[in-house]
């Protein structure tokens, strides 16, 4: 990797950085142009190309944080230094630690963000800008260390359970920044599971928009009911 040896003139103060488990860092070539950060029921979106002052909601619950970017094949104006690694370089990183069982640091130099995270989300294409350029969209969940206490309770024999006569959701309608990836998750438990919903409603997804046929389920509109089998 060569994202380490960048430049030490930087166009601006906000520089994005991680820390992976075995201690090496990246830093990202390109800043986005906007970053939402979900503080449980509170939403917040903040410009960072022309960012003046920055101020995180704090609150109990834990963050998400979302963002697109490019992984650039080449340098140019919109690099925040030069000599980053190859575009691959980046998403085999990233891939590499999304299911480890550790945690990463997230920081974003200029902000109070700076906080372990776990990589909830990482989409990423090629062919929609230069040849070699990767498209990104990433969702990071703010990680917290946990110590367990030791209780003694007196145990009372359990009464017997009443079978949950709830049936499943049937369908489910889309929300703003909804993913496949992120329904299956909630209703299976894994969200490699995607391929389940793309099956059962692929037909209306394309008919919706054609560029579900290229990149399967990719394409969701706020609004849609989907089927859930």
């Amino acid at each position: 990797m060569r994202e380490e040896r960048w430049q030490s003139m930087s166009k601006s103060v906000y520089q994005f950085w991680f820390t992976w488990p075995d201690g090496k860092k990246t830093r990202l070539p390109v800043l986005p142009s906007t970053l939402e950060v979900s503080n449980g029921s509170q939403n917040e979106s903040v410009n960072i190309a022309r960012l003046g002052e920055v101020t995180i909601i704090q609150d109990p619950a834990a963050k998400t944080i979302s963002f697109s970017s490019i992984f650039p094949a080449r340098y140019s104006s919109i690099c925040e230094f030069r000599n980053f690694s190859k575009p691959w370089d980046y998403v085999n990183k990233i891939n590499k630690f999304k299911n480890n069982e550790k945690p990463s640091r997230f920081l974003i130099t200029g902000t109070p963000i700076n906080i372990y995270v776990t990589i909830e989300e990482f989409v990423y294409r090629e062919g929609e800008g230069d040849i070699g350029d990767i498209y990104y969209d990433l969702t990071l969940k703010e990680f917290r260390f946990v110590s367990p206490r030791k209780i003694t309770v007196k145990t009372k024999k359990a009464a017997a359970k009443r079978p949950n006569t709830k049936s499943k959701p049937k369908t489910y309608k889309v929300k703003k920044g909804d993913t496949l990836w992120a329904i299956a998750r909630k209703y299976y438990g894994n969200g490699a599971e995607w391929k389940k919903i793309w099956n059962a409603n692929k037909t209306m997804l394309i008919k919706r928009d054609k560029r579900n046929i290229k990149q399967p389920g990719h394409w969701i509109y706020p609004g849609q009911i989907l089927r859930i089998p």
